[in-house]
């Protein structure tokens, strides 16, 4: 069993905590990740499971670093498949940096 099989079992006990992402103050909060490379899966596969396939359902538009107020966050743009544009922030501060 692979990380992400691990990871979409542990979606009940989620890592995934904090708001509803639309902005910094309520960004999503990904806990428990090793490393940078693990808390970025953790993200994609957070959008595979609010949005659907990537690249059939969504795209990723842009993606950006913030630092605000001591704290790290993705933001996230994507275009959904009808055409609606969305930004979700990752509050990323626990794994950024960890390689």
């Amino acid at each position: 069993m692979g990380f992400l099989d691990r990871l979409k079992e542990k979606m009940h006990g989620s890592p995934f905590t904090g708001g509803a992402g639309d902005t910094p103050e309520t960004a999503i909060i990904i806990r428990g990740m090793p490393n940078h490379t693990r808390g970025v899966q953790a993200e994609y596969l957070y959008l595979t499971r609010r949005f659907g396939r990537r690249g059939t359902d969504w795209e990723l538009t842009k993606q950006a670093l913030l630092q605000v107020g001591g704290r790290s966050y993705d933001e996230m743009r994507i275009k959904l498949s009808d055409g609606t544009q969305k930004t979700i922030f990752f509050d990323i501060t626990e794994f950024f940096g960890k390689w």
